[in-house]
């Protein structure tokens, strides 16, 4: 006769409902760990980050001129005027356009050189970190002139542009008046 072979059944495993509950509990609790070091790591690596630019100074005037107007302890005549406070705002404003428009004009040359290896990767990550701020300063400057009058940006912005283009002419004038000034020293002309 034949042999009849028995097919073992199958052990049946019983799972718990709280162990596939456990291990996505441990899933995102590594995932959290792991976002916040990753994100304590960047803004590590963004404090080394050292700026194209000098301090501005303006938007240091302006914000210590906005601390004493938003004081509540500060009465009214110790408060800077609306006027103040609009033209701290307007030199702010300025200045970030200034360097705005320096970093667009630069823009072809640092992908170029870039492109080509001229420059490392901590520069270009120091010309890309300074157009996002330049970027987020001119974001803040709009939301700064919407508190003191509504759609203001609007009449603000090319305000400020033209002041800009202004005395970048009156530094080249100057440059020029200097450059007179230094060649005919040097050919002794009077």
């Amino acid at each position: 006769m034949a042999e009849e072979t028995t097919v073992p059944e199958p052990e049946i495993i019983k799972i718990s409902v709280f162990t596939p509950l456990i291990y996505v509990g441990v899933v995102l609790t590594i995932f959290i760990i792991f976002s916040m070091y990753y994100r304590k790591r960047r803004v590590a690596q963004f404090k080394q980050i050292e700026p194209i630019f000098k301090e501005n100074h303006n938007a240091l005037i302006y914000q210590q001129l906005k601390t004493q107007y938003m004081d509540p302890n500060l009465s009214k005549d110790q408060k800077p005027h609306e006027k103040v406070m609009k033209s701290a705002l307007l030199r702010r404003a300025v200045e970030a356009i200034r360097r705005s428009m320096k970093l667009k004009e630069n823009e072809t040359i640092f992908n170029k050189l870039y492109q080509n290896g001229l420059i490392g990767d901590d520069m270009f990550k120091q010309y890309e970190f300074q157009i996002k701020f330049q970027e987020l300063e001119l974001k803040e400057i709009v939301a700064e002139t919407e508190i003191y009058k509504k759609n203001w940006s609007q009449t603000f912005f090319p305000l400020a542009q033209e002041i800009c283009f202004n005395e970048a002419l009156r530094r080249r004038i100057n440059a020029i008046d200097d450059r007179a000034i230094d060649l005919s020293n040097l050919w002794d002309f009077k």
